[in-house]
């Protein structure tokens, strides 16, 4: 869409210049032989002028339109620069076989592996051995994905320093060229930290629904010993000694059950999801 309209606007630009060119020539002559048709001398310093004006207003237009898209090109390379700068993206092409071809600087504060130890290896060789059967099929999408159409799938990598690192590629396929054989292009996006997050969350839900379930079972029945007791001690004349007594007794026992599952629970509450303290 974006490529369709600019060759729209060049289109428009060049259509225009040629239209008001010819019309310049045409109407300025006509001038010209309107007024210094007997006077060829004046008629050659008009035509000298208008050859002078022509110049001139070409000249700021071209200026004008170089001034543009000099700017245009500087954002561009400026955003580019700001974009594979940051720690957390890259850029890698791979040969249609799936082995590195080029990587950007930024892979390396990635993975820790340098340009070196990239370039030739395939896409797989680095990745963890319990991840090699996911990451197979994620390559295996793309593989056999609609070669026109672009593509994004999860890769898992062990890093230099032993740490598994989770990218996101964003991918196009590569035509053939004179120089260059088919292959892909990647944009990949450093994306561990993310994922961990989403796991600590889904472990923090896990947790919460664990902590809904002790409550119901072991809040609940202390509680509602503790209120049945309460409400038949309300009426104390109605009970013997010996029944009070043992009424008090269990609501004592109910009263430390009922604390013991609340210390329970404020312990969780107060732990992170894999059990230590937060």
């Amino acid at each position: 869409m974006q490529k369709n309209r600019s060759r729209y606007n060049a289109k428009i630009i060049c259509l225009s210049y040629l239209v008001v060119g010819v019309s310049w020539i045409l109407f300025s002559d006509s001038l010209a032989s309107y007024f210094f048709s007997d006077d060829i001398r004046k008629m050659s310093q008009f035509q000298l002028f208008k050859g002078f004006f022509y110049v001139g207003i070409t000249t700021l237009m071209l200026y004008f339109l170089i001034r543009k898209m000099t700017k245009s090109i500087n954002k561009r390379k400026l955003e580019l620069e700001l974009l594979f700068s940051n720690p957390n993206l890259g850029i890698l092409k791979l040969d249609a076989a799936g082995l590195f071809t080029q990587v950007s600087h930024n892979i390396a504060t990635i993975t820790g592996y340098s340009s070196e130890e990239l370039v030739g290896k395939h896409i797989n060789h680095y990745t963890p051995e319990n991840r090699k059967e996911e990451d197979d099929a994620e390559l295996a999408k793309v593989t056999n994905s609609n070669p026109n159409d672009d593509f994004v799938f999860r890769k898992h990598i062990l890093s230099k320093d032993g740490q598994e690192v989770i990218i996101r590629g964003y991918g196009m396929r590569t035509k053939p060229s004179k120089n260059e054989s088919p292959g892909y292009i990647v944009a990949i996006q450093n994306i561990t930290e993310e994922i961990r997050f989403l796991l600590a969350l889904e472990a923090h839900n896990a947790q919460l629904k664990e902590l809904a379930s002790e409550q119901s079972h072991l809040v609940r029945a202390p509680l509602a010993r503790i209120m049945g007791i309460t409400n038949i001690l309300q009426d104390p004349d109605s009970l013997e000694q010996t029944e009070k007594t043992s009424l008090i007794q269990n609501l004592e026992v109910s009263a430390q059950e009922l604390d013991l599952a609340l210390r329970g629970i404020s312990q969780k509450m107060n732990s992170n999801p894999n059990g230590d303290k937060a």
